[in-house]
């Protein structure tokens, strides 16, 4: 793994389902998002994302609570599924990884190390960035999967 690069991440509008599972069900909540998108002419405006809702030493691939993120142009009214969010501005610790999904999970491990050895203050919870991901229909090549893990930091 690379060093990671301080960057800014910005301010955005987001739809969201929150889930607890398998790090494997990330795919088949973002599918049911997307559906509720498109359903109500929802725009998407930039790439997905998955917040992680529990500290990042105590993720559990079997039982995570995360939540899927797809940024929007305008907020749409939300539901009992779905809420609209607005995810603030702040500076985050990134690092892209290539290959498949189910191999993130061990980046996570190098990149806390990395950070605690440097001295970076985590600040948030983490949270994956989707550069290069599956097709609509699922298709597509795991090992050319783009993903930029990202943990909020102090300034």
């Amino acid at each position: 793994m690379e060093a990671p690069e301080k960057k800014e991440f910005e301010a955005r509008t987001v739809v969201a389902i929150e889930h607890q599972g398998a790090y494997a069900d990330i795919g088949k909540v973002y599918h049911r998002l997307h559906e509720w998108a498109k359903e109500r002419d929802v725009k998407i405006a930039g790439r997905g994302l998955t917040i992680f809702l529990c500290p990042p030493n105590e993720f559990d691939p079997a039982s995570a609570v995360f939540e899927v993120c797809l940024p929007v142009e305008t907020a749409p009214e939300g539901d009992e599924k779905v809420s609209v969010k607005q995810l603030p501005a702040c500076t985050v610790a990134a690092v892209t990884v290539k290959g498949p999904y189910g191999q993130i999970p061990a980046h996570y491990t190098e990149m806390l190390a990395w950070l605690s050895t440097e001295g970076w203050e985590i600040d948030g919870d983490p949270r994956e960035v989707y550069v290069e991901r599956p097709h609509a229909d699922g298709s597509g090549d795991p090992d050319e999967f783009v993903t930029e893990i990202q943990f909020p930091i102090k300034g």
